[in-house]
Formats: C-alpha cells, structure tokens, sequence
C-alpha cells in the first residue's frame, strides 16, 4: 500500500528552522546575505520586508509587518511578498542586473546562478558572444 504525504500544498519553513537553513545553504546565501538583500530591495525599489514569513525553493517570502506572526488574528490579511532565489541573488550583485526581469519575460536564467560559472565582468555587449565566452569559461 503507498502511503501518501499527510501534507499537501505550498509549504514554507519557519524562517529559523533547520529546514529554511538547508535551503540557505543550497543557495549560498547566510543570513547577513539575506538581510543585506532585503535592504537593497527597500533601497532600490522602496520595498520593504519586516519580517520573513518563511523560507523554501522557490525563495523568501515576507511581509510588511513588523514581528508578524502566524497566530495573529488578521495575520494573512495582507498576501506575502515573494523574493525569488534570482532576485536575491540579483539584489546581491550575484547574477546581472536585469536577470529577474528576463526570466519573467521569456524564462532565461542567468549562467551565473546558484554557482553556475560566473558571467565575466568584461563580458561584450553581444549576447551571442557572452554566450561563446561562458561556453568557453
């Protein structure tokens, strides 16, 4: 008999859970990192997280409020703030400027995610030719 998985859906880690923390690991990112990222975010688009709701594959999702909690009343009033892996790894100078906004666009990811071989800093303004560049790095 196949037992199946008691949960179901979209789940997210508590922020400080060992859970959360493995997949901080699995993205190269600490906790300082994150911190740093979630500045930048309100520095550059004047978004800002008070407090990560929760942790997992897809990325960090917070909320605008200050020491949330999930057993407050009104406590999903508001949806999460999702900050994808990509746009924190772009918010920390990780993957090129723009390489959120790409990947929306057409689903292209950087090379340089998640450790992937880092774009030169000289890459050539030719996309074809950066291409031929990370080929050869």
């Amino acid at each position: 008999m196949i037992e199946l998985p008691k949960r179901r859906g979209y789940q997210l880690h508590a922020p400080d859970s060992p859970e959360a923390e493995a997949v901080l690991v699995e993205h190269r990112v600490t906790r300082a990192d994150l911190a740093s990222a979630l500045a930048e975010l309100e520095r550059t688009e004047g978004i800002a997280i008070r407090t990560i709701a929760g942790i997992n594959d897809d990325g960090v999702f917070g909320t605008r409020r200050e020491s949330w909690r999930p057993d407050l009343p009104d406590a999903y009033a508001e949806p999460f703030i999702p900050l994808l892996w990509l746009e924190v790894l772009e918010l920390l100078g990780r993957a090129p400027m723009g390489s959120m906004a790409q990947f929306l666009a057409d689903g292209t990811l950087p090379a340089c995610q998640l450790g992937w071989p880092k774009v030169p800093t000289s890459a050539p303004a030719d996309p074809s030719l950066r291409r031929q560049q990370q080929m050869a790095a």
